[in-house]
């Protein structure tokens, strides 16, 4: 039978197999990214490399300081869009990978001179 220093040791013994220092192995868990819009302001933050990117998405809405009311926006890696329950470690990011924002842009203008065409050009 194991006793408890037996299991203590086996422990031990894992912890050290892996080669890495109790620094090291905190450094693998976490991830800076950076948030990159299209006027070229930048916002970064370290996370977990297991936390969701709703995180980030948040990070950046509050540091955006009113030039972009949250929920308004895109945010793609690789070209491919986020969702907040991803987590950086499913997408295989790395330390400062970059995360595009892009601003949704809803509706147009009409072209200035444009008129419609007036009611006796239409077909009958």
């Amino acid at each position: 039978m194991f006793g408890r220093s037996g299991i203590t040791a086996a422990v031990k013994v894992e912890e050290e197999d892996d080669g890495k220092s109790p620094a090291a192995k905190r450094a693998g868990e976490y991830v800076t990214l950076k948030v990159q819009d299209t006027d070229g302001r930048a916002v970064y933050r370290t996370m977990r490399r297991t936390e969701q990117l709703q995180g980030l998405v948040d990070f950046y809405y509050d540091r955006a300081h009113g030039r972009v009311q949250r929920g308004t926006g895109r945010f793609l890696y690789d070209g491919r869009r986020l969702s907040g329950w991803q987590t950086p470690a499913e997408l295989d990011m790395e330390d400062v990978d970059e995360v595009d924002f892009f601003e949704e842009l809803i509706g147009g203008a009409a072209c200035s001179g444009w008129a419609p065409a007036p009611s006796s050009m239409l077909a009958s």
